[in-house]
């Protein structure tokens, strides 16, 4: 069995553009700031891979790691959030409300979204691929708290609380996962 550490990393700040895909959408001049800053922790400073989701939000927080480190950034899909391109724009407090749902009934879509479970499957299934082709390494995913809350939330046997565990997170917020074990939750449940 690989010996892998995993940092998981939500996002920072973005920008909402409801011209956009909310894949595509970017980070605010603050997520930038925040990227950066975040980039400069110890807790970085010996990552071998660098890994983020295909959203571009997730790209540009990884980027600070990436030149800090001189790290190619390697972008799967499979760790995008819980699909949500096909669904209208949704305000602030409705987004809030579809992402309550869908948390709540992972086997339902709402919005056109993509179903919680199906979400937690793929990013589980990419995680354990990951971790299989990799041994002794510090690996950096870059991701989103959705589907990073539902991961940690599984493992810990929580999934009950998983909205819950959601609405604790700021961006940037980050999960330790060392030999399969849970070092530091990305949730504030304490």
């Amino acid at each position: 069995m690989p010996i892998n550490t995993f940092i998981f990393i939500r996002h920072a700040e973005t920008k909402v553009d409801k011209k956009l895909e909310i894949s595509k959408w970017n980070l605010t001049e603050k997520g930038v700031i925040e990227a950066l800053r975040i980039s400069n922790d110890d807790l970085f400073q010996y990552v071998n891979i660098i890994i983020t989701s295909n959203e571009e939000k997730a790209y540009q927080t990884a980027f600070p790691f990436s030149e800090k480190l001189k790290k190619i950034i390697i972008r799967e899909a499979d760790l995008n959030e819980i699909y949500r391109d096909k669904g209208k724009f949704l305000s602030n407090d409705d987004y809030l409300k579809t992402m309550k749902l869908c948390l709540e009934n992972r086997d339902l879509s709402y919005n056109d979204w993509e179903t919680a479970n199906n979400a937690l499957k793929r990013f589980s299934e990419k995680i354990k691929e990951i971790d299989s082709r990799y041994s002794s390494k510090k690996i950096l995913i870059v991701s989103h708290g959705g589907v990073i809350n539902l991961y940690f939330a599984k493992k810990l046997g929580q999934l009950e609380n998983i909205y819950k565990r959601v609405l604790t997170n700021s961006f940037c917020d980050y999960g330790i996962i060392q030999n399969g074990q849970i070092i530091k939750d990305i949730a504030k449940t304490s």
